[in-house]
């Protein structure tokens, strides 16, 4: 591929097209993340083994996979809008940069609230 080939304007059919692809998808994975909520609060209600530790870390992930998913559907978006080739990849090298940045932050985030549930439960046993 020639450098020129990188500086093509992408068309303005092709990005609505993306972006029609791209609200799809996001309403495809709203209804489905509605959906299993609503399934995952109907599981924890009729057992007796949920506990309140294990609802937290779960309410932490579904909030972590909302907000992932957000964030990608938006990167999505803003890609869609790409003027060619070349502003693509930017936009991609700072999405890659900003992906690190938060699995970290929210891998802490699970840590920490294990080990305060696990502390928690010891606790208790005691």
């Amino acid at each position: 591929m020639a450098k020129e080939d990188f500086l093509k304007p992408v068309p303005d059919s092709v990005r609505d097209l993306m972006k029609l692809s791209i609200e799809q998808a996001r309403q495809a994975f709203e209804t489905f993340a509605a959906t299993s909520e609503k399934a995952w609060k109907s599981l924890e209600t009729t057992s007796q083994l949920a506990g309140a530790g294990v609802r937290s870390l779960n309410e932490k992930i579904i909030e972590i996979t909302r907000s992932n998913a957000e964030a990608n559907f938006a990167f999505a978006l803003k890609l869609a809008e790409s003027k060619d080739v070349s502003q693509a990849m930017e936009l991609h090298a700072d999405q890659a940069r900003k992906q690190v940045e938060t699995f970290a932050r929210q891998l802490e985030e699970i840590r920490d609230l294990a080990t305060k549930i696990i502390q928690e439960s010891i606790a208790a046993r005691s």
